[in-house]
């Protein structure tokens, strides 16, 4: 837990942003479709190393677009988000392939966002992501560490994109002793 910690602020460091103002660092990010509007969340680990404090805060938005619904959350903070330390991408079970292109699209081209990063399917998103974490400072983070347990998924950004979207994805649910695949 102690290593997790030093590193987020490591990296918040790093960063060349203003050290006095919080900095939001989003982990994971979660989308949900009641087939109308999206829902967007962003997991984020919000730092002020000007009085070493930190906390976790699940930054919601919604919207007819995608766009729409992650301006809302933007509009909560006072700082920029960054998105570059996003691991995870939670995918509800409301999304549909298309709903599910157009996800890929945005984070494409939000440019901040690591190919890198895992995608995964749950019932709920925003479920997912707001679960207290076990072994480090974050939700994404745990996830990340239980997807890299369990090789054998070709569910990074990269691959996805690479398969033409037909990557098949990993469905990790929230149960009362944590997170699990199903």
């Amino acid at each position: 837990m102690k290593k997790v910690f030093l590193v987020v602020l490591l990296l918040a460091l790093m960063c060349g942003c203003d050290k006095t103002k919080p900095e939001y660092l989003v982990s994971a990010m979660g989308f949900d479709s009641d087939g109308g509007d999206y829902s967007v969340c962003f997991e984020s680990i919000v730092i002020n190393t000007e009085n070493n404090e930190q906390k976790l805060l699940l930054l919601k938005g919604k919207g007819k677009t995608i766009k729409t619904a992650v301006d809302e959350i933007y509009h909560q903070c006072t700082q920029p988000v960054l998105l570059s330390h996003c691991g995870v991408i939670a995918v509800g079970e409301g999304i549909n392939k298309n709903r599910f292109k157009e996800i890929c699209e945005f984070c494409y081209d939000k440019e901040q966002i690591t190919l890198s990063a895992f995608f995964v399917k749950t019932k709920n998103a925003e479920n997912l992501l707001s679960f207290k974490p076990i072994s480090s400072t974050c939700a994404g983070y745990d996830i990340m560490g239980l997807i890299k347990q369990n090789k054998g998924y070709k569910n990074r950004f990269f691959e996805i994109i690479n398969s033409n979207f037909k990557a098949e994805l990993p469905l990790i649910s929230l149960t009362d002793g944590g997170i699990i695949f199903e």
